[in-house]
């Protein structure tokens, strides 16, 4: 990796490491498509990858005041992202071998129930949507719970129907990711109990 002087400068290092938001600004751009494009080569999924990304530089601003300007940003900012990914991966390994297990468990039925039943998930579901911008939520019902289309949600609201699918797909996407972090718990739950 080149050193971080070559892209964007000590000078630049030191006034992020102050909490200069311009600085951060600057590096937020020189590197945000770098960042971007070495997750995606990891993971070959865009919408995660822009996650990540944010998520990266999130953690750039909050371990600011440890950067030392004269180390190579490159590498410190790369290892962010390597790592994330990294966890990312064992998240996925984990749920995969959660549903191997329950795949090889005649009585998991039972197990299951006990555990969690079809409507203790509904009204957690709905517990999460309550959290959705009072925007997205309302966009969210009318789709879901009165099963209006795009176009019909887009004409009783007034707004574009660009708008209706972006706030759709913000909403489905942190459902999945709250849902995902639910069913990790749980198979560590069931992994553990099993070793």
């Amino acid at each position: 990796m080149k050193s971080s002087s070559d892209k964007i400068g000590k000078q630049v290092l030191q006034r992020l490491k102050n909490g200069d938001e311009g600085a951060f600004d600057t590096v937020f751009w020189s590197y945000n498509s770098h960042v971007f494009h070495f997750i995606d080569s990891l993971l070959y999924d865009k919408t995660l990858a822009e996650d990540f990304t944010q998520n990266v530089f999130l953690k750039i601003w909050e371990r600011r005041e440890s950067i030392n300007p004269e180390d190579s940003f490159e590498s410190y900012l790369f290892t962010i992202a390597r790592n994330m990914v990294y966890k990312e991966s064992e998240k996925r390994l984990l749920s995969e071998r959660f549903l191997e297990y329950i795949g090889n468990q005649q009585d998991f039925d039972g197990q299951l129930e006990a555990k969690i039943d079809a409507e203790s998930l509904r009204e957690y579901v709905d517990e999460l949507v309550e959290q959705m911008p009072p925007s997205r939520r309302n966009i969210y019902y009318l789709s879901r719970k009165q099963h209006l289309t795009n176009k019909e949600i887009a004409k009783q609201l007034s707004i574009s129907e660009k708008t209706v699918e972006t706030q759709l797909y913000r909403a489905l996407q942190y459902l999945r990711v709250k849902l995902a972090d639910e069913i990790t718990v749980l198979a560590l739950l069931f992994i553990s109990s099993e070793m």
